[in-house]
């Protein structure tokens, strides 16, 4: 039987344990929640700012997305990792990112790695590629086992995989390769970011 309580357990019961062995108990547990992708296209995410509120104390969430929940649990624990490392950049007034939370920057690779993590630069989105360091899954094999989550979403019928609705898409995308901003054009354009001095490349 499908119950979804019993699986936030795991996630809370995975935060209290990395909590523990990677921060010395440092982190407040968010809230952690399980919750469609919505076309967003990632594993999880952190909230900016403290979103819940439980009698009287204010808490951030961190969330989970349920179509990929069934992934292996060294996977799934890079997820957490990672979104606990972006919480704690979050609580120590750290920007580790930049063109609205998709562009990870070098301070979120440093807190990453410090804290179990091994990070590798994407093209697009900066040092947010993530895996666990050897040791990090060695120890979560001899402590966690590799039982993982034996369920997750469906997608919705005539969405991808992650959520967004099938349709044809008639403009242009470009990308900044430096940092990861997109613009779309209903043309062929040559454009130069304002940020970077770098010209978008058509993808």
């Amino acid at each position: 039987m499908l119950q979804i309580s019993e699986i936030v357990r795991k996630t809370e019961e995975m935060f209290d344990l990395f909590n523990e062995h990677f921060y010395e108990g440092e982190l407040s547990r968010p809230a952690i929640t399980v919750s469609p992708d919505g076309g967003r296209g990632a594993y999880g995410w952190c909230s900016i700012n403290e979103i819940w509120n439980a009698s009287g104390e204010k808490y951030r969430e961190i969330t989970l997305c349920a179509e990929y929940l069934d992934r292996p649990i060294f996977e799934l624990a890079a997820t957490l990792l990672h979104e606990m490392a972006h919480l704690y950049n979050l609580v120590h007034g750290i920007q580790d990112v930049s063109n609205n939370g998709y562009y990870h920057n070098q301070k979120f690779k440093a807190t990453a790695e410090a804290h179990g993590l091994h990070i590798e630069k994407h093209a697009k989105y900066g040092w947010t590629v993530t895996t666990l360091a050897p040791e990090t899954e060695a120890w979560i094999r001899k402590t966690l086992g590799e039982d993982k989550i034996n369920a997750s979403r469906l997608p919705v019928e005539g969405t991808t995989k992650g959520g967004s609705k099938k349709s044809i898409n008639r403009s242009i995308k470009y990308v900044c390769p430096c940092c990861g901003t997109i613009i779309r054009a209903t043309r062929e354009v040559n454009v130069i970011c304002g940020d970077c001095g770098e010209p978008f490349e058509q993808e």
